[in-house]
């Protein structure tokens, strides 16, 4: 039996390996604020939530079932609502990137604390990312073989 065909279809092995990359994200957050002092811990929240407008614009743009612009001249808004999330995410996680940086220019973190920062930070948001990618796909529905309404 291929083993990798079975991780595949299995969930719980995504969850599971989900979230020891999360945790191991988080311990390093946390490592960096037990070496430096408590401005990763801020960080790392900036890295979790950074994905957070994304998902809630494209449930908005998603749910909006009453749009019917036909025209390509006027652009739905919509499309202007998801850029917004697009752009709000992107601000979050450069200012989790930039912000270890420039307290470390600051002499606030030392250099190690900004390092375990970072990467910590990228492997928390890399794991929501990755997490909403493997559970927003469409569920394969079974066709109704011959249930009609008697």
């Amino acid at each position: 039996m291929n083993s990798t065909a079975s991780f595949k279809s299995n969930p719980l092995n995504k969850i599971i390996g989900l979230s020891v990359i999360l945790s191991m994200g988080f311990l390093l957050v946390i490592l960096a604020g037990i070496y430096g002092n408590w401005f990763p811990i801020i960080i790392g929240i900036l890295f979790a939530v950074a994905h957070l407008p994304i998902a809630i614009t494209g449930a908005l743009a998603s749910s909006s079932d009453y749009d019917f612009n036909f025209d390509p001249s006027n652009p739905s808004a919509t499309g202007a609502l998801q850029e917004i999330g697009l752009f709000t995410s992107a601000f979050l996680l450069l200012l989790g990137l930039a912000l270890p940086v420039l307290l470390h220019h600051s002499r606030i973190l030392t250099k190690t604390a900004t390092v375990l920062t970072i990467v910590g930070g990228g492997l928390i948001y890399g794991t929501v990312v990755t997490f909403s990618r493997f559970f927003d796909e469409p569920q394969d529905e079974v066709d109704d073989l011959g249930g009609g309404v008697i």
